[in-house]
């Protein structure tokens, strides 16, 4: 028998640590999800889902230890993570959000189509005889009731089929222009270009429409546009509040004066805040966080303001209105009108239009919030929310 042959035995090589900084590497490594615990990424709120200045790129992680959050809002959202993964819960429940803050967006259109469909003969006579129109009543009332009719079915049309290609992600080009048009339109429509709050806060809600036509659209130049607009509502606002401030009564009570003074006081510091926040936004720094707390606040002030749901309940078969507290909203008024030609059904219709309108400006803010301030800002890489990657448990 012949002996069997030996099979050398392979040599072994040292073990070099895992050190890719200077040695080049055929394939880029990538690392697992064990070692993500000594890890710390800040990224932008919902990137994952598109920002318009971030498409494309991907956080860069940061090592744990070399950078620590240093705001109080990042500390605390620091804590915050490492008990309750906020990674996983933003990653889980954004689509979900981001379908919320279009619903608010194109609420007011929703309701408003609606009262339009239900109540199709008084907003003719509102477009026609109380309107833009009605200069031709008087000559072809048969032509104003045509025109009145087309532009009516036009609108509804606009804002139905816009909603819905907006919710349903569906001809987004379209759908937005459609929205945009009659949101500039209506006002001069309805003769409310005099209203300086309606105007301004359709001033806003354009901009929020630009600010989610650019995310829709990839259209990153009109973000800028948009981020410009939402703040009019709040101009508006605040010379409201600078108006109130010095038109108080004059009094002898010293107590009476002190009341005064004081809500001076806080009237300015509003004032104050308003003028702030609106040109933290226009320029981009720290718009995220202004845009988020001035969505809560005009939520605050909607609810506040213009609650229909308080104003009426169904009681023997039929609804009932709360007049003690459903005040006449500002609206302007056709010549010859006066508030006391509007009865509770009227004016509960104007606080409901009110409050969608406001639900619809704190959801373009609401937009800001998410997809960023733009490639035109001061801070366009600006984070919200800081996040901990770590390891599963």
């Amino acid at each position: 028998m012949q002996p069997l042959p030996v099979i050398p035995t392979p040599k072994k090589t040292p073990y070099t640590p895992l050190n890719t900084k200077n040695t080049p590497t055929d394939k880029p490594t990538t690392q697992s999800s064990d070692d993500t615990n000594e890890y710390i990424q800040m990224q932008p709120l919902l990137s994952v889902y598109g920002d318009i200045e971030q498409a494309g790129s991907k956080p860069t992680p940061t090592k744990a230890g070399a950078k620590a959050p240093t705001g109080l809002l990042e500390r605390f959202l620091h804590t915050l993570d490492e008990r309750y993964r906020l990674r996983t819960l933003i990653l889980v429940w954004g689509p979900r959000l981001e379908f919320v803050v279009r619903l608010m967006l194109v609420a007011t259109f929703l309701d408003d189509s609606l009262r339009t469909a239900v109540h199709f003969p008084s907003h003719m006579k509102q477009v026609g005889a109380d309107g833009c129109l009605k200069w031709l009543v008087s000559s072809s009332p048969a032509l104003v009731g045509v025109i009145a009719t087309i532009v009516l079915g036009v609108g509804l049309l606009a804002q139905s089929l816009g909603s819905y290609g907006l919710l349903a992600l569906r001809h987004c080009d379209l759908a937005t222009k459609a929205l945009i048009g009659w949101t500039i339109v209506q006002p001069v429509l309805y003769m409310q270009y005099s209203n300086i709050e309606f105007v301004t806060e359709s001033i806003s809600l354009v901009g929020g429409l630009l600010l989610l036509r650019a995310h829709l659209c990839a259209e990153p130049q009109t973000q800028l546009i948009g981020r410009l607009l939402l703040p009019t509502m709040y101009l508006y606002y605040a010379g409201s509040f600078l108006f109130s401030a010095f038109t108080y009564d004059e009094t002898n009570s010293v107590g009476a004066y002190m009341a005064s003074l004081s809500i001076f006081v806080v009237t300015g510091l509003v004032l104050l805040a308003l003028v702030i926040g609106c040109m933290l936004v226009a320029t981009g720094l720290k718009s995220r966080l202004v845009a988020l707390l001035l969505a809560l606040f005009n939520l605050g002030y909607v609810c506040y303001q213009h609650p229909f749901f308080l104003f009426v309940w169904w009681s023997g078969g039929e609804w009932k209105y709360d007049e003690s507290k459903m005040e006449m909203p500002n609206v302007a008024l056709a010549d010859g009108m006066l508030i006391a030609d509007f009865d509770n059904a009227q004016i509960y219709d104007l606080h409901k239009y009110y409050f969608f309108l406001g639900l619809s400006t704190s959801g373009g803010l609401l937009l800001l919030v998410q997809f960023g301030p733009g490639a035109v800002a001061v801070q366009k890489n600006e984070v919200l929310l800081p996040v901990v990657t770590r390891a599963q448990d």
